[in-house]
Formats: C-alpha cells, sequence, structure tokens
C-alpha cells in the first residue's frame, strides 16, 4: 500500500516535472552561469518541500481557502514572474557576447539562484494549487506522519535531481555553444512563457474581480 503511494505520487511529480514551465524556464534563462542555475535548481527543489509540506500541514489549503490571501498570493506571484519575462524580453534584444559579458553580474552566483529559484516556484499559485490537489487526493488521514515525511523528502530528492541535473547540463561548454546560437529565440521563448503564465493569472483576477462588482 505505502510502496504503491510512493510509486505514485513520484511518478505524477516526475510528469509535472518534464512538463514546460516558469522553473524550466529559469534554469533555461540561468544556464549561462553553472553556479547560478545550480543554485536555481536548489531553490526550486526548496520551494517544493515547502509546498509539500504545507499541503500536508494544511496551510496551502487554508491559503486556497481564504481568497483575500489566495489572491495575494496569485498576485504577487503575476507581479513575479511578469518582471522575470520582461528581463528574459529585453535580454532577446542583446547579443550573446553581451549576455556572457553580464552574466555574472546579472545572475549573482549560487545564493542568488537560490533566491530566484524559491521566489519563481514559491509565488507560482499554479503551484501551491497542484500540491494542494496531488497530496489532497493521495494521502488519507490513515497515513502516518513518517510515512508523510518521507513523501516530502521523496518530493524534495526528485526535483533536486531533475533540476539539478537540467541545470548542469544544460551549462556544459557543449550546450553552451548550441545555446551560444540561439540564445536570443530562448529569451524570447523564456519570455513569452514567463509573460503567458503572469498574463494568465492577472486574467483570472481580472474576471473574478468583475464578477463581484
Amino acid at each position: 500500500m505505502m510502496q504503491s503511494l510512493f510509486v505514485t505520487i513520484g511518478l505524477l511529480h516526475l510528469i509535472a516535472l518534464a512538463s514546460p514551465g516558469p522553473d524550466f524556464a529559469l534554469i533555461l534563462r540561468t544556464s549561462l552561469h553553472r553556479p547560478t542555475a545550480i543554485g536555481a535548481a536548489i531553490g526550486i527543489a526548496l520551494a517544493i518541500l515547502l509546498h509539500a509540506t504545507f499541503s500536508l500541514t494544511g496551510i496551502s489549503l487554508l491559503i486556497a481557502k481564504h481568497p483575500w490571501l489566495f489572491n495575494l498570493v496569485r498576485l504577487t506571484g503575476a507581479l513575479y514572474l511578469g518582471w522575470l519575462g520582461w528581463g528574459a524580453l529585453k535580454a532577446a534584444w542583446q547579443g550573446s557576447a553581451t549576455l556572457r559579458l553580464q552574466a555574472g553580474n546579472e545572475h549573482g552566483g549560487l545564493a542568488q539562484g537560490i533566491r530566484r529559484g524559491l521566489a519563481t516556484n514559491l509565488l507560482n499559485p499554479k503551484a501551491l494549487l497542484f500540491f494542494v490537489g496531488l497530496l489532497a487526493a493521495m494521502i488519507t488521514p490513515q497515513v502516518s506522519g513518517l510515512t508523510r515525511s518521507l513523501l516530502v523528502i521523496e518530493l524534495f530528492l526528485l526535483s533536486l535531481a531533475w533540476f539539478g541535473l537540467l541545470a548542469w547540463s544544460l551549462s556544459t561548454p557543449r550546450a553552451q555553444r548550441l545555446l551560444d546560437r540561439v540564445q536570443r529565440p530562448l529569451n524570447l521563448v523564456t519570455g513569452l512563457l514567463f509573460g503567458a503564465v503572469s498574463l494568465s493569472i492577472l486574467v483570472e483576477l481580472a474576471r473574478e474581480a468583475s464578477a463581484y462588482l
């Protein structure tokens, strides 16, 4: 019973990790500077650890059930993702040489990567809802505290392994040579992806607000 629970949640989480989204876009965006990319992977994994912990302790459900609090999280997340998208779109107009020159200052190293990864995932309301839905549907009250803790660790380790491998692979010299040739379109795509997620959240908030008027 418990083994099947670990396998099922692990597989569903891996499918979600492999799906393109803001987390993948951030790793791609920071891959010019390996320490920053690795830091972003660690930050994303830490955010997923927090999401899973909050969901299992009921904090995320409490946020989701209070519209004003949930809307505040959604608005903050939308603005942050929009800011990341604007930065990527601006970079799409610059040459790869300019980007490499600015990489150290702009990306800021391991600590800056961790902060950006943590904020990108933690402020994404879709991530919050995913973990609330996944863990609420799969974990019954009969599941012990030890099993819940092990599930949180499983989600963290899977996330760290996936994004860490992605960050390392995209920051190799061979990958960098390839990325150098497509840097502008990649920045354009990641900027549009961040922008699309941000815009979709803002549109949802506007529709909900208009329904109350």
